[in-house]
């Protein structure tokens, strides 16, 4: 299973999501970064959106609580495109390392192990971030 951060050209990403939309068993999320998600709150409302998280997330912590669950997908596992990459939190750096190392740091080890120490019945599911520029 991955558990990985992928840096890809729009190219490169065009064959890849052919590929992964073969799999049904995946949820796949898009955001495109290009002029809408410029700040944290940006990027928190629009993740709210895409993973139709139950209650809109305020800050990284209650963010951080929903991509750690994800029961209501339904799905044996997740990928997350982030189209232009470059402008991404373009207005908020720290923010934009603090949502990545969010995902090297607590999201992926969540889904690799944690899960089955945590949850009752918790499985592992890959979790695959491409960002795409």
């Amino acid at each position: 299973m991955e558990y990985k951060i992928n840096y890809v050209s729009l190219n490169e990403m065009i064959n890849i999501k052919a590929e992964i939309e073969q799999d049904r068993s995946l949820f796949i999320a898009e955001i495109n970064s290009n002029c809408d998600i410029k700040s944290l709150q940006d990027y928190l409302t629009t993740m709210t959106k895409v993973f139709s998280f139950p209650i809109p997330s305020k800050g990284l912590d209650g963010y951080n609580d929903w991509m750690t669950d994800l029961d209501w997908l339904e799905k044996d596992g997740y990928v997350l495109i982030i189209y232009n990459y470059k402008g991404f939190l373009s207005q908020d750096l720290i923010s934009k390392k603090n949502v990545i190392d969010g995902f090297t740091n607590h999201i992926f080890p969540f889904w690799q192990e944690e899960v089955t120490k945590v949850v009752v019945e918790g499985r592992v599911k890959p979790f695959i971030l491409y960002l795409v520029d």
